[in-house]
């Protein structure tokens, strides 16, 4: 299943880099050893969907609740490269992504902010 084709507002994405965790032995010389705990660790996207119309958000309330907030992974195209990647929603319970009106009559939401973490 992919991530549902909502245009994402550049203005104010993030594409947060791996944070690989290392493990580091100190010695009594003095120095100290280092090494990478895991071999890779996951990147975390947090964006916005910006102007968003009802039949949008309609498709987007579905996608989350197909998805369970974060139970299950969907592929995701990364907007910078391109490329396609499996993540989840990364939200607890209490903090999920809230849908704003920005116009009177319900025209046009915001969606937001949406974090996502590469399923590894």
């Amino acid at each position: 299943m992919a991530y549902p084709s909502i245009a994402i507002s550049l203005n104010g994405f993030q594409e947060l880099p791996r944070a690989y965790q290392t493990i580091k032995t100190p010695y009594e010389q003095g120095y100290a050893a280092t090494r990478a705990k895991s071999t890779t660790a996951p990147r975390r996207f947090r964006f916005s969907h910006e102007k968003v119309p009802a039949g949008d958000v309609s498709t987007w309330v579905t996608f989350w609740e197909t998805n369970k907030g974060g139970a299950t992974a969907f592929d995701f195209t990364d907007p910078r490269t391109g490329s396609t990647i499996s993540c989840r929603f990364d939200h607890d319970a209490s903090n999920p992504p809230q849908i704003t009106p920005i116009a009177q009559n319900n025209i046009a939401f915001t969606i937001g902010p949406i974090q996502l973490e590469e399923a590894l």
